[in-house]
């Protein structure tokens, strides 16, 4: 089985051994980051699947950390779902506006994240499939116009 990778950020200590017992009882791989600088530096050097955000964090909040991921050429497709404890409507509207693909309020119901995730990792694979297919797609179309190209410049020393 392929292990998804998900990065948990939050300041509460409590939260992140709860949300990473959660995960590795689901068969996740979970790392862990008490503030958004940690986390930024974890994710330029590692690969994730799935971030689980926090908003209220020291040094940087989860909603600019958000926004710094999605600024990342090679970090923006990385979904990001904030897991927190606000549930003003405002806050909510602004994870969604700053690029997070859900967001889920604390107390969380655990058969409602764990579907949560799965659907967020489901899509992340589908994405990234369809990515290699298109790549793939692009380098073959390349290599046939190279050939016609090559055949026709053979038929004119003809």
């Amino acid at each position: 089985m392929d292990q998804s990778r998900i990065l948990v950020v939050d300041d509460n200590l409590h939260n992140l051994k709860v949300v990473e017992y959660f995960l590795k009882n689901r068969g996740y791989s979970a790392s862990l980051a008490t503030n958004g600088n940690t986390a930024l530096e974890l994710v330029r050097k590692e690969a994730f699947d799935l971030i689980l955000l926090d908003v209220k964090m020291p040094y940087i909040d989860g909603f600019e950390l958000c926004k710094s991921i999605k600024a990342h050429e090679t970090l923006k497709d990385i979904p990001v779902i904030f897991l927190t404890g606000l549930t003003n409507t405002d806050d909510i509207v602004k994870g969604f506006e700053v690029g997070g693909v859900d967001y889920i309020t604390i107390p969380f119901i655990k058969e409602e994240l764990e579907a949560r995730i799965k659907n967020q990792l489901t899509l992340k694979k589908l994405r990234d499939l369809l990515k290699d297919q298109i790549k793939t797609k692009d380098e073959t179309q390349k290599k046939l116009l190279q050939t016609l190209y090559d055949a026709g410049k053979l038929f004119e020393l003809q």
